[in-house]
């Protein structure tokens, strides 16, 4: 479901007549206006008469929504979540239908702790201290944020749900999108296989993808307010995948630094399962590669031990196969009691995800190595449900991007 609601703290939009933010600012509401977007106003006295004529003069459309704390229950202060309960009650929306551009550290906090995307107003005030969120430079970065990630429903080429766990995957790892360079076109496995540098208009197209994958996730209401996030870790020890510090960097920044790195843990070297799978494909040798591997090499940090019974978990990579990582990511979780888990990926490998469970659950302790063998587990195919429209939303949306910044 799209976003339908813009918040926007007073001082992002009580700007000086006759600047360029203030122009830009009214050429934003305007454009909400426009696409059916409502938008409304925190502040945490009610406005004086003197700014309520301002924002007349500033060209304005009138706000949907004025919210000061006389409106909130029990007068709770800005950072709690009733204040985005003040818009959702009468709006009648949900809070992932909403953005809030903020410039403060109270308004960070009031978005991070209902679980609504934020975006930081740099053109009202500097980042404070202690924050993380992507950045609106300008007021019209806001419209293409919007624009280009939250302006239709979610879209993903891969979706399966099963009990208290959902797979999504953005697009089939065959895809082809348009690029500024080095080329027109460029596939997925370029810049998360072959780490080469794409730029689609002046951004990475690594990040590009990350924030699709993340925002669509939001749009469907995956994320919920103070999740965990993790990256299934790389075959060796105590690496991160390089390839994937992208997602770090756009989980920390969209869902204000949930990001755990000690939440799945390779204790052990493991092979390679891409490069081990090639070898297979070219009649070479190749290691084992079975979910067993995965068993014996990667668990949950210990620290998590009775911490997760309340918590979503989401978990990244770049693409999957059959599922072996996330499968085991999702045992390891739900052998933790983990509440929800969420496995995100770019891109997807052929039709099919094998799901794995224990033959004796008790048999695994979440928290350190295991000692299991293939014959522990039973198998299960799993056929995500496919939308060969996917590709093609997302190739016209970024066509329609580059097209209106020129390149």
């Amino acid at each position: 479901m799209p976003a339908k609601a813009v918040i926007f703290d007073y001082k992002t939009l009580i700007l000086r007549p006759g600047t360029s933010a203030a122009a830009d600012a009214a050429a934003l509401l305007h454009s909400l206006a426009a696409q059916g977007l409502q938008w409304c106003i925190f502040s945490t006295e009610p406005l004086s008469p003197a700014q309520k004529e301002q924002i007349q003069q500033l060209g304005y459309p009138t706000p949907t929504l004025v919210v000061d704390q006389s409106h909130i229950a029990d007068g709770k202060r800005r950072g709690s979540p009733a204040w985005i309960d003040a818009v959702t009650t009468a709006l009648h929306l949900k809070r992932h239908e909403l953005l809030y551009i903020g410039c403060t550290a109270m308004d960070w906090r009031t978005a991070i702790n209902s679980g609504v995307m934020y975006q930081h107003a740099a053109w009202a005030a500097s980042m404070p201290a202690g924050t993380t969120s992507l950045v609106a430079r300008a007021p019209g970065d806001v419209d293409r944020l919007l624009k280009m990630f939250l302006c239709g429903d979610s879209s993903w080429s891969h979706r399966a749900d099963q009990g208290n766990w959902s797979l999504r995957s953005l697009l089939p790892a065959s895809a082809r999108l348009p690029s500024t360079s080095p080329g027109p076109t460029f596939k997925l496995q370029d810049v998360f296989t072959y780490n080469k540098k794409v730029q689609i208009g002046d951004a990475d197209a690594r990040s590009i993808l990350m924030l699709y994958v993340l925002a669509n996730a939001y749009l469907e209401d995956l994320i919920p307010a103070n999740p965990y996030f993790c990256i299934y870790p790389s075959s060796t020890s105590g690496q991160v995948s390089e390839r994937l510090q992208t997602y770090l960097d756009k989980a920390a920044a969209l869902f204000h630094g949930y990001y755990r790195e000690d939440l799945l843990i390779r204790a052990a070297d493991a092979p390679d399962t891409s490069l081990e799978r090639w070898k297979a494909s070219q009649g070479k040798s190749a290691q084992d590669i079975s979910i067993a591997t995965q068993a014996q090499t990667v668990h949950l940090g210990p620290k998590y031990r009775g911490k997760l019974a309340t918590k979503t978990v989401v978990v990244l990579d770049d693409f999957t196969t059959h599922g072996m990582s996330l499968e085991w990511a999702r045992l390891l979780l739900s052998a933790a009691g983990t509440r929800r888990i969420v496995m995100l990926t770019v891109g997807k490998y052929g039709s099919r995800h094998t799901r794995y469970d224990l033959k004796d659950p008790s048999a695994l302790d979440p928290f350190r190595l295991n000692a299991l063998t293939p014959e522990n587990f039973t198998t299960t195919v799993v056929t995500p449900v496919y939308d060969p429209q996917a590709q093609d939303r997302l190739y016209q949306r970024l066509a329609a991007a580059l097209d209106a910044s020129g390149t």
